[in-house]
């Protein structure tokens, strides 16, 4: 059986649309795995850690504290230019979310925004993001 999908993608990223998107300060771009639903209360912890109890158990040997490992949001850029330094560490399978969220203040693990997700506002493939910013259209 094949696993839920909570974003669907909805669209291409326009120039527009994209322009808009990164003047907006409430406006987030991230890497999401379609399959997991994001609530305002999803919070974000390291890669390499399998979830956020497992990051929670390993902070104290990694070196960091609770607030450390456990990010008060999602891990996310304010740019759609921003987000794409990542892409190497992504497949096809995620997608770009672009949210409404709440800037935390809080720096993420690798300098990154950590916002409060409030809702999706579009959902971009990996492929026509890498077309947009590259004109292969």
């Amino acid at each position: 059986m094949e696993a839920k999908k909570y974003y669907e993608i909805t669209g291409k990223p326009t120039e527009e649309l994209v322009e808009n998107f990164n003047k907006d300060n409430n406006i987030f771009f991230r890497f999401q795995n379609p399959e997991w639903k994001l609530t305002p209360e999803s919070r974000s912890w390291g890669m390499i850690y399998g979830s956020e109890e497992e990051a929670l158990e390993s902070a104290e040997e990694d070196g960091l504290t609770e607030e450390e490992a456990v990010l008060p949001g999602k891990s996310c850029m304010d740019t759609l230019e921003g987000v794409w330094s990542w892409a190497d560490q992504f497949d096809d399978s995620y997608v770009i979310l672009v949210f409404e969220g709440e800037d935390t203040g809080v720096n993420g693990h690798d300098d990154e925004y950590v916002a409060e997700f409030i809702k999706p506002i579009a959902v971009w493939s990996i492929e026509d993001c890498y077309n947009y910013l590259y004109g292969e259209n």
